[in-house]
């Protein structure tokens, strides 16, 4: 089962996301853990591991890229899954793979 990480400042995003996810059955995923910005994201992720993060852009404080290419250095990193109401923020998020 993967494990999936909720990052979105907004708790109607995070609940609509966390509904998606329970309706995924192949693969089969849950919710680990649900974060409202990237402070909150670093510090599940030190303390629990997730296969995929469904990762918000733009939210107060440091952006959803700065998380993603955090973890992108990091050996055994999750999959990031940027989402985002705000199109400008694509080629940024595909530079990041």
């Amino acid at each position: 089962m993967l494990r999936v990480l909720i990052v979105d400042d907004e708790a109607l995003a995070r609940a609509r996301l966390a509904s998606l996810v329970a309706e995924c059955t192949e693969p089969r995923c849950s919710v680990a853990g649900q974060c409202a910005n990237v402070p909150q994201a670093r510090q599940w992720l030190s303390e629990y591991e997730a296969d995929v993060v469904l990762l918000d852009i733009q939210m107060p404080g440091p952006p959803g890229t700065a998380l993603a290419a955090e973890l992108q250095r990091q050996p055994d990193a999750p999959v990031v899954i940027f989402v985002t109401a705000h199109t400008e923020h694509a080629v940024a998020a595909f530079d990041l793979d």
